[in-house]
């Protein structure tokens, strides 16, 4: 379970943060009591970051694959209009960061 602490604690315990997100578990960074940043280990980051852009990738070529689908029988400019459309539905989709 991840450790809550304030970031004042943060900031006077720097280093004993770090060191529990390295050997035990994730710590959650509290700002006015609302959780803000988390500490976590760089392999655990990097592997969510992948996890994170091989979801966006899947989901990229699932609009792509249905926009081609409809666009079977649809005229250049109809075409145009789905993959605008498709675009857009991934793009909103891709999480604020």
């Amino acid at each position: 379970m991840p450790l809550k602490l304030k970031s004042s604690q943060v900031q006077q315990n720097f280093g004993q943060a770090v060191d529990r997100a390295l050997l035990e578990d994730d710590v959650i960074v509290e700002r006015y009591g609302l959780p803000r940043v988390a500490i976590i280990e760089y392999n655990r980051y990097r592997r969510l970051v992948e996890a994170e852009q091989e979801l966006l990738r899947s989901r990229l070529q699932q609009a792509s694959a249905a926009a081609s689908a409809r666009a079977a029988h649809l005229t250049e400019d109809e075409v145009e209009d789905l993959i605008e459309q498709a675009r857009t539905e991934v793009h909103r989709e891709t999480p604020a960061g």
